[in-house]
């Protein structure tokens, strides 16, 4: 009876996670795939240009030619690669990481529980399906972690 017990909820956690994810799928390919919100002017952090009067336009131009290769080279380190940006909009990675994560360590618990009981032996797909989840969970963590970096990374960016 405690094995069912068990079992069942470790197949009831696993079984919501999977649909979870499937229902995030479904929305995200409902929606078009959208890979983040667009700005209008093309460009995210590009600001229209200010009028320049007539007698502000050789100093101005003479001030550009004098400045430009640096300013780019500034621009261009500032700016986060488009993996960068693309990573920073995954919103739901660090939930399901930390899902994965208990579920691994209930698992576990549950493991560890089953192997001191005399008359129980494990069964035989239970210490590879224990393996597997907890590799998911350590690569869930570390894409979260690369996540927070490049949240950070574009936050930065932007100020």
């Amino acid at each position: 009876m405690t094995y069912f017990l068990v079992m069942g909820s470790v197949a009831l956690s696993i079984l919501f996670t999977l649909g979870w994810v499937v229902s995030r799928l479904v929305r995200w390919i409902a929606a078009g795939f959208p890979l983040g919100a667009k700005s209008k002017t093309g460009r995210a952090g590009r600001k229209p240009a200010a009028r320049q009067t007539r007698a502000a336009k050789p100093a101005a131009k003479a001030r550009r030619q004098s400045q430009a290769k640096p300013a780019a080279a500034r621009q261009r380190a500032a700016t986060p690669w488009r993996i960068t940006r693309r990573l920073a909009k995954w919103r739901g990675i660090t939930p399901f990481a930390v899902v994965t994560a208990f579920l691994y360590l209930a698992v576990r618990l549950v493991e560890h529980g089953m192997s001191f009981r005399p008359p129980h032996t494990l069964p035989d797909g239970f210490t590879t399906l224990t393996s597997y989840l907890g590799w998911l969970a350590a690569g869930l963590i570390l894409l979260s972690l690369l996540h927070n970096l490049a949240k950070w990374r574009c936050h930065r960016a932007e100020k």
